[in-house]
This record gives C-alpha cells, sequence and structure tokens, in this order.
C-alpha cells in the first residue's frame, strides 16, 4: 500500500495468440474486433461508394450481441495492454466523450472510453460502445477540439455498425484467409509492422486489396460523420484537418514504410484535403483553451516521461497557455514523482486554494499525503475529491484504498460492499472487497470475492482454485453449503453466481 493510488495502472502483458487460440469462426470474429479500425484517426472521401450492408450487418450482430463482444473484447485487452486508471485523466476523457456522443447519430448507444499507455499516436474502437484512446494520441493533439476530432472518429466507426458491416461482407471469404489478413493488419495499427506485415504474407493479395477496400471506405465514413459529430458538440471542425497535417510527419503515427495497397486508412494530403473542405461547410468556432485537457496532457506527461525530463515537456507542450495552473499541476506532479514532497504539496494546496471544485488537485494532495505516511490526511483528501463527484466509481475506490492504508479496515469493508451492491457486475469491484476482506482477516469471504472476480474476468477455472482455497476457512454447515452452491453456479455458467453481494 505504498504507491501513489494516482499512478496506478494495470501492467496485465498477454500476447494477441491467446485472443485468436479459439475456434475458427470466433477467432476471425475476435481479429476483427483487434483490428476494430485501429490505424489511428480519422479517413477521407467515397460515402457514396460505400456497399449498403445494414440490413446484413443487423443479421451477423445485433446490438445486444456487439454490447457481450465489447465486453469480452474488454476482458481481453485487460490483459494485452496498459491502462491509465487515474480518476482525473479518465474522468476529463469521458466527459468529452459523453459531450460526442450526445451529438453523434445514435446517442442512445451507451459508450465506454478507456486511455491506453502507448506512445503510438492511436485510436481503435469495438463493437459495443468501447473507445481506445493511447496516450500518444492525447499528447498529440494540441487541443481540446483536436482530441474531440479523434474521438468522434472512433465513435462514428460504432455508430455507423462498421465492424458488423465487415463482418457481413466476410462472410463471402474463407474464415481461415481472413483471419490471418486480419491479424497482419492489426498488427501494422499497432506499430508492430514487420510482425504486420508478415502476417500479411499470408494471405492473397486479392483477398487483402479487397477487405481494404471496404475498410478504407468505412474510413472515409468515419471522417464525414465524425466531423459533423463534433461541429454538432460545438467544436471547431477545422480542427481535424490540423490533427492530420501534424500526423504527417509524427514519426509516433508511422515508423515504417507500409505498401499502398495494405494501407487501412487514405493517404493523409487526400484526408487532409477532405476534412478542409468539409469543415468550411460550418461555423468557424473559436478554439478555446480548457485548462481540464491541459492538466489532463500534464498528467500525462508527468506519469510517463523520464522524470527529470518531464518538467520540460510539459513546459513544451503547455507553452503559450494563458491559464497556468495545468503547468503548475504538472510541476508539482513531477515534485511529487521524484520525492519533493514539501514542493508539491505545497503547490497543490494553492492550486486546491483557487480552484476547489477541481478534483484533480484533491487527488494530488492525497497522494502527496500517502508518499509522507500521511494516511489520515490522504483519506480526507479522497473524500474532498470523491464529494465533488459522488457518481465516481474510481474515486469511490481510491477513497476505500485509502481506508485501508490508513488502517480502518471496519469503515474500507463497508465502502467496499457498498461498491458491490451499487455496481454487482464489476469485477474490479470484487477485487477491492477481497482486499478489505483480507485485512478484516476474513479469509473465507475474501477467496469467494477473488472467485467472483475471476469468473467475471471470463477466467472460470482460477475462480475455482479461489473456492478451493476457501474450504479450509468453511467451518460451519451454511458456509460449505454456499461455496458448494457457488462451485455449481461457475460450473454450469450462471450468470450471477449467488455468494454477493
Amino acid at each position: 500500500m505504498d504507491r501513489p493510488l494516482r499512478h496506478g495502472t494495470l501492467l496485465l502483458v498477454t500476447g494477441i495468440r491467446k485472443i485468436t487460440a479459439r475456434a475458427p469462426f470466433f477467432r476471425a470474429r475476435l481479429v476483427i474486433v483487434a483490428l476494430a479500425l485501429a490505424a489511428p484517426i480519422p479517413g477521407e472521401a467515397g460515402i457514396g461508394h460505400l456497399p449498403d450492408l445494414g440490413h446484413a450487418s443487423a443479421v451477423v450482430m445485433s446490438r445486444a450481441k456487439q454490447r457481450a463482444f465489447g465486453k469480452a473484447f474488454l476482458r481481453h485487452a485487460r490483459k494485452t495492454l496498459r491502462f491509465v486508471d487515474d480518476p482525473a485523466a479518465t474522468s476529463t476523457v469521458r466527459r468529452l466523450g459523453r459531450r460526442l456522443v450526445a451529438a453523434s447519430p445514435d446517442p442512445q448507444i451507451r459508450f465506454h472510453f478507456y486511455i491506453v499507455e502507448s506512445p503510438v499516436v492511436n485510436a481503435f474502437s469495438v463493437p459495443g460502445g468501447y473507445v481506445f484512446i493511447n496516450t500518444g494520441a492525447i499528447l498529440a493533439a494540441r487541443d481540446e477540439d483536436e482530441l474531440a476530432a479523434v474521438m468522434a472518429h472512433e465513435i462514428s466507426h460504432d455508430t455507423q455498425r462498421h465492424i458488423p458491416r465487415l463482418i457481413a461482407f466476410s462472410k463471402r471469404l474463407s474464415w481461415a484467409e481472413l483471419a490471418g489478413m486480419l491479424a497482419g493488419l492489426a498488427l501494422m495499427g499497432s506499430s508492430q509492422f514487420e510482425g504486420g506485415a508478415a502476417a500479411m504474407s499470408l494471405s492473397s493479395a486479392g483477398l487483402a486489396a479487397e477487405t481494404l477496400k471496404h475498410r478504407r471506405g468505412y474510413e472515409s465514413e468515419a471522417d464525414h460523420i465524425g466531423l459533423r459529430t463534433m461541429a454538432r458538440a460545438g467544436f471547431n471542425p477545422r480542427a481535424m484537418a490540423a490533427f492530420f497535417q501534424r500526423l504527417k510527419t509524427d514519426d509516433r503515427f508511422m515508423t515504417v514504410d507500409i505498401p499502398e495497397s495494405w494501407r487501412t486508412h487514405p493517404a493523409t494530403d487526400i484526408r487532409i484535403a477532405e476534412a478542409e473542405n468539409l469543415a468550411a461547410r460550418y461555423p468557424n468556432t473559436p478554439i478555446r483553451d480548457r485548462p481540464s485537457f491541459d492538466r489532463l496532457q500534464a498528467a500525462l506527461i508527468a506519469d510517463e516521461a523520464p522524470a527529470h525530463d518531464a518538467r520540460a515537456r510539459i513546459t513544451q507542450q503547455l507553452r503559450g497557455r494563458k491559464d497556468t495552473s495545468a503547468f503548475d499541476y504538472g510541476r508539482a506532479l513531477v515534485d511529487l514523482r521524484l520525492g519533493r514532497l514539501q514542493a508539491a504539496r505545497g503547490r497543490l494546496a494553492r492550486l486546491a486554494r483557487a480552484h476547489p471544485r477541481v478534483v484533480a488537485y484533491r487527488l494530488g494532495l492525497a497522494d502527496a499525503a500517502r508518499a509522507a505516511g500521511r494516511y489520515r490526511r490522504a483519506v480526507t483528501a479522497f473524500r474532498a475529491a470523491w464529494a465533488l463527484r459522488p457518481q465516481s466509481i474510481a474515486l469511490a475506490v481510491s477513497y476505500t484504498q485509502a481506508l485501508l492504508a490508513a488502517s480502518e479496515d471496519r469503515r474500507a469493508l463497508r465502502e467496499a460492499r457498498h461498491l458491490v451492491a451499487r455496481h454487482p457486475y464489476r469485477g474490479s469491484l470484487y477485487r477491492l472487497l477481497a482486499q478489505a476482506y483480507g485485512f478484516a482477516h476474513n479469509y473465507l469471504e475474501a477467496h469467494e470475492a477473488l472467485a467472483e472476480a475471476r469468473y467475471r474476468q471470463g477466467d472460470a477455472a482460477a475462480a475455482r482454485r479461489q473456492l478451493r482455497l476457501a474450504r479450509p476457512f468453511a467451518t460451519t454447515a451454511g458456509e460449505r453449503a454456499r461455496l458448494k452452491t457457488f462451485t455449481t453456479a461457475i460450473h454450469e455458467g450462471w450468470r450471477a453466481p449467488p455468494t454477493f453481494p
């Protein structure tokens, strides 16, 4: 419990082979989702030439199936990608996403937004409303409007059902050929270009060209719809072309030459021209500095860059901002990372007094208190942050973890149980509950909670192992019966095992 909660990330690493080591039909679909229109951002013109596959895509993958599929992909992503779990950073991205979804063609879809730790300028979406944005893409954006362009493009992939349409088209192809080809495209869209090229060589050139033709059309449509979405949400649509212009020379975006026939996105020059022509139809909305976006960038740099270089990078990134609070915030986070606790706490305290409604500053103060071993002070800071956003699950989790660090085990267990009761289908909350039970020396229910967490993450074997570990702690007939029922539920694949909350 001695690591700052704010910078905690999931470091779960598993190869893509684990995802594709399934039955051929399921493997092909998972690879399509891994592809998930994953190359960096928007595409060019050509909407009029898109095939009309709407009806077929609805047959292949209904909205309910898309949601289930997205959840399954997220479980795999948790094992293969590193996520940013900073509550302030994720809250900023999700608020921006909700604003764009409200202006999208299908605002009824429930979207989920995640930040992935990767320097590659990339973002991708999967069916079911799951959007993933690399930290490289966030840092490449000069302002919030450019980030909005990235996210609006990915939202449009889902509202226009591009993955189901690609699956419907692929029904006419060999699943084995399609899986090999799309696996290569997925790698090429994620910076592993050499591996992608090798995988592509296993597929026929004609097959690749035919599928890429459709994907390029989908990228074009996502550009058109995304630009309209960001304009309706109040952002400047000219930010899309500005972002494309910079991508032409950004080596984080494309570090290896790829044959033109394999490119999944239209040529950048074409995309820039098309985006400029489309944006000219909309009002030239002023682009304003937004401190929340600046804080997001400052936090990502402070967390990812080498500590002694982070301050210079933050200065370069935020140069010219009228509001300097984000710069001061970034300096405080760098001080915190370098162990300069007094300087960090002084800056954060001044920022919190000047901006009492900003959650990020409260979280920074909590981290500074924890780093200094002032756990009760950290609890106070986390509680103040949570009071500003009482609906935030991430802040509630941070507050509960702070209670555990302060040895307030009974309060922590109460909060963990309340969280699970309110959100019974979130596996990560059961891990927190297991931790709270462990601190309270209730090992039976700690193992049961871990079994629930593993089961909800799709690992039934690990769930059964936890139940076997729980058996020695089941001392009454009722406890043994409960374990037996739970074991049966896992074996039979019940949707909601009966133990919790």
